[in-house]
Order: structure tokens, then sequence, then C-alpha cells
């Protein structure tokens, strides 16, 4: 019998709550760009993306920076994480581009707008040739806030004080507030003219998932009702367009209490242990599907716009192959490309975040 037999399942130690709900606010986002009716508050999903983001990194790099951490180790951490997939689905998307040449699309994507902004894109940073930000990939300019609140978090969030955190986000939370009252609803960022906005959601979100990691956590999280309860709320609310709220303030409400509110739960509970490996896998997917599921969209759409198929159905084989796309890019790319990377900027070392907390 080898150690191997005795090893304990990848998803033990984790807060697998929190990689279900991930994986579930991951797939919502694809289901609204692909159908908007079926998700059509999918993209306040980002807002739980943000906290949740902040809470991880607080609660794993908060102390290796009290240890010494720099700066620019932090950064090349967290590039070396987030760059991989990012190239994924710069690349996947603009080959689906590409193609609606040839699938009866026609030119969505005009040569010249590829060629200009592919340079800035493939680099992470926005285009500045076009309106949109990541006009290939737009999901992206959520990618590239995200390094910017990992600059943010490691130069000044870690120096403030439980109250100017909570402050920081309050006063972000008063700016974004107004904007998404005159826009309507809360899908903003992906556009130059927004982008103000976007870094002030960013900013909103991202503290307020710092704050909560902040705040004392139990070691010992019971699995049960609570975390099969959390599973479903996220996936709720993305899924959910009550009559009765008008869109700005239940995208208000999303963003500002249930998001972060979640986040805090999620971290408090774990769903039973059969949907363990469930909610650990949607986890440890959800990145690349968020990353590559623009690239599927146009294409899966023609089965459901031009053939007329089943819209149900349809949207089950879209998320299905945006998983499955998702689940390639990370074995085949992403797992590899981190190594390499890791050993060319670490001298081989390989950081390895504390275990339950997902990377």
């Amino acid at each position: 019998m080898t150690d191997t037999d005795h090893a304990p399942p990848p998803w033990q130690g984790r807060y697998v709550t929190l990689d279900g709900m991930r994986g579930i606010a991951a797939l919502a986002v694809a289901l609204f760009h692909y159908n908007i009716t079926q998700a059509p508050h999918g993209y306040v999903a980002v807002d739980f993306f943000f906290a949740l983001s902040g809470f991880v990194l607080c609660r794993t790099y908060l102390p290796r920076w009290q240890a010494g951490l720099t700066v620019g180790r932090f950064m090349k951490l967290r590039i070396v994480r987030l760059y991989p997939l990012f190239l994924c689905g710069i690349v996947v998307t603009t080959l689906s581009a590409i193609s609606n040449r040839w699938t009866g699309k026609g030119d969505i994507y005009a040569f010249g707008k590829i060629v200009g902004s592919l340079p800035f894109n493939l680099l992470m940073l926005p285009s500045p040739l076009t309106r949109t930000l990541f006009p290939m990939n737009v999901p992206a300019w959520s990618l590239f806030f995200e390094i910017v609140a990992n600059l943010l978090l490691v130069l000044v969030l870690f120096r403030l004080p439980r109250a100017g955190l909570l402050a920081l986000s309050i006063g972000a939370a008063c700016i974004f507030a107004p904007a998404v009252i005159a826009h309507d609803d809360g899908n903003l960022g992906a556009v130059w003219d927004q982008a103000w906005i976007s870094l002030v959601r960013t900013v909103m979100s991202f503290t307020a998932g710092v704050l909560l990691a902040r705040l004392p956590v139990k070691e010992v999280r019971h699995a049960g009702l609570l975390g099969v309860f959390c599973l479903g709320a996220i996936g709720a609310v993305l899924l959910a367009d009550p009559a009765f709220v008008p869109a700005t303030w239940y995208d208000l409400l999303c963003s500002f209490l249930i998001a972060p509110g979640l986040v805090w739960l999620g971290a408090r509970c774990e769903p039973s242990r059969l949907l363990a490996p469930f909610a650990w896998f949607l986890g440890e997917v959800s990145y690349a599907v968020y990353a590559v599921h623009w690239a599927l969209m146009e294409p899966m759409r023609y089965f459901k716009d031009d053939l007329h198929f089943n819209p149900v159905v349809m949207a089950a084989v879209y998320l299905g192959c945006c998983v499955l796309l998702g689940w390639l890019c990370v074995r085949l790319v992403d797992i590899p490309m981190r190594r390499r990377l890791n050993v060319l900027l670490h001298a081989g070392a390989r950081p390895v975040p504390p275990r339950g907390l997902p990377s």
C-alpha cells in the first residue's frame, strides 16, 4: 500500500463552500453573456468575486507580508497565478472572433481592431485604441482591475486598520451608488468611459473582502445544510429577477450587502460530504470558465438563435462546454505554465498558500 492510498482528498482543509460559490458565480456570468434572460443579474457576480478575492488574499498573504514579503515578490506571485489562464482567454476569444467571418456572424471584430488591441491585451493591459478595454475578451476588464486591487492590497490595505478599511469601502460605495442609479443597473466596467467607476467598484468590494478577512473566522467549519444553502443562495441571487424590486436597487443590494455577506457566511460553513468534491471541482475551474467562456458564446448562440434549438437545453450544453474547455486549459496550460514560471521567477521555489485557502 502506497502513501497515496492514504492521501487526503484535494478539497480537505479548504474553504470548500467558497470554492463552490465561486464556480457557480462564474457559470452565472457565462450564462448572463450567453442568454441574459436566463441570468439577468449575472454581472453582480463580479462584486462577489472581488469581495472573495480580498478575503482570500488577505487571509493568505497578510501573515507573509508581516513576515517581510515584498511588493515585487507579491506581485510576481499574483501574475504567475493569473496570467496563464488570462492568456488562454485572450487566445481562444481572438480565434473565435476571427472565425466569425465563416460562421454566418459577419465581421463583428474588424481586423484592425484585433491587431490594434492585442499587443496591449496580451500584456494584461487595456487597449487604448478601442472603446472596450479588452475587445476580444470583454470580461477580462475585471481581471485587469484584480491586478490593480492586488497592488492596492500590498501598498495600502494591509496598512489600514479595520476602521480605515470600513471607511474606504463605504466611501467607494457612496460613489458607486449614483453611477448605478444613473446607468439603471450595475452592469458597469468594460468600457473606457466607465473605467473610473470600474476602479471604484473594485475598491468597494475588494476592500470589503479584506475587512471580512480581518474579522475572526472560526477554524472548525461544520458541514451541513448551511453550506448547501450558501451554494444555492449564490445561484439564486444571480439568476433571480424579482419583479417587486427595481433592477437598480436589486443590484445595489447585491453589491453592498449580499455579495460580502455570502463571503462571510461561506467562510464559516461547509457543504455536505457528498457535495464537497463537486464544490471543489467548480472552484478549480471557476477562473478558467470566466477567462474562456466568451470564446464559446457566439458559436453556441448559432444553435439557439439561428437553428432555434431549445434555449434551456442549449444553455446547459453551453455551460458544459465552458466547463470542459476551462478544465482543459487548467490541465494543459495553467498548471504546467505556472510551474515553469515559478521555476523561472523564483529559482525553483513553488510558493503554496496555507492549506484551507483557495489560491
